[in-house]
């Protein structure tokens, strides 16, 4: 009958390099990851008609091959970025420095 620390010991190793190859997989970088329309419809949590929308108004960054569509989920990520609504202490900030760089 086998040792069953050594059967333990066994069934750990291979768990740790499961483990180790799962992380080699993550560490591969998603920026240039590419979605199709449905993806992209999911990431940002809108119905696939408004992507077309955004697509045909040219509002969303997207690439056509024939007739799919495809998006880089890093030019999605900085068109959402791109979005951001400032705050009130944003434009004092502005207005401020504004007023600082030209005086009357």
């Amino acid at each position: 009958m086998e040792n069953p620390f050594e059967i333990i010991l066994d069934r750990l190793d291979r768990i740790e390099k499961a483990i180790l190859n799962l992380n080699c997989i993550s560490d591969i970088p998603d920026s240039n990851q590419i979605m199709n329309i449905s993806e992209v419809a999911t990431y940002i949590k809108v119905a696939k008609t408004t992507i077309y929308g955004m697509t045909h108004r040219n509002t969303i960054p997207h690439y056509k091959n024939g007739k799919k569509l495809y998006f880089k989920k890093s030019e999605i990520d900085k068109w959402i970025f791109s979005k951001r609504i400032k705050t009130n202490l944003d434009i004092e900030n502005e207005a401020m420095e504004y007023i600082r760089k030209n005086p009357r």
